[in-house]
């Protein structure tokens, strides 16, 4: 799995990028199927985002992933990654935002995949 979109990165470093399952916060993501963060709470946050390459490569502090599901299925669509370049970890209420979100994105996605089907 390659990274198609980014909004807000520093560089394009991501376009070469390859996620692979159990490398990294994205593999980790998914080999899981579901969502996982590293902020200033993970007692292995220096290990960690060093082997992140997204993390590395955007000078992230912090990072969530949240995979994308095809409604209510097992069929993982893609990622989203959001990132932090603050030490601050994620508060409740941004991790909901996110999940919130997910949902509006993955309506969007399978109207999309809808209509380009017909």
């Amino acid at each position: 799995m390659k990274w198609k979109y980014a909004i807000g990165n520093s560089n394009n470093r991501y376009q070469h990028m390859v996620v692979k399952s159990g490398q990294g916060l994205a593999g980790a993501a998914l080999r899981l199927g579901r969502w996982v963060k590293l902020d200033d709470t993970h007692p292995k946050l220096v290990q960690e985002r060093r082997e992140c390459p997204v993390m590395l490569a955007e000078q992230l502090q912090a990072a969530a992933v949240f995979p994308l599901v095809i409604n209510d299925t097992s069929l993982m669509s893609g990622l989203l990654y959001i990132g932090k370049r603050t030490a601050i970890g994620y508060e409740e209420d941004e991790i909901r935002a996110a999940q919130e979100s997910l949902r509006a994105l993955m309506s969007s996605m399978a109207e999309h995949n809808k209509e380009m089907t017909k």
